[in-house]
């Protein structure tokens, strides 16, 4: 299924290649120039309790790779100028979220796992937790 272009600066769709028969279906990821990246940490979220979130931060380093392994999510992106929300609901479909992108995930459907791809280990002095704060460093980013 075609997705059309994100219109959050820094985020894009990825096509994750996979093959089906019979027995059922099989996606795959090489760590390679698709991801743009190379891969420094794997993370996953489960058993995400009913009309929780999570997220609500950009990086100003990181990169993300987001993919639905089970059910599905909403993700809202934000680049401090435009604002929009899609779905994470097909296996065969990533979601590549860049710095100073401001991110959140909701409306988790029950057993949705989530796995994250990122291209940093975890430092929390490179999270930007605060919306203001994140707002303005993005904006002069872009000047």
């Amino acid at each position: 299924m075609t997705q059309p272009d994100l219109k959050t600066r820094h985020c894009r769709w990825l096509t994750v290649p996979g093959a089906a028969d019979e027995r059922g279906k099989i996606n795959f990821l090489g760590f390679d120039d698709r991801l743009g990246f190379m891969p420094r940490r794997l993370f996953w979220l489960h058993d995400i309790a009913p009309d929780q979130w999570r997220g609500r931060h950009g990086h100003r380093e990181s990169h993300l790779v987001t993919l639905v392994m089970n059910g599905s999510c909403r993700v809202h992106l934000d680049d401090s100028r435009v604002k929009e929300t899609v779905t994470l609901d097909d296996p065969g479909r990533a979601l590549h979220i860049g710095p100073f992108v401001w991110h959140e995930l909701t409306h988790f459907t029950p057993g949705t796992v989530i796995l994250v791809i990122a291209s940093t280990l975890y430092d929390e002095a490179e999270y930007l937790r605060d919306y203001e704060t994140f707002r303005r460093e993005a904006e002069a980013r872009m000047k």
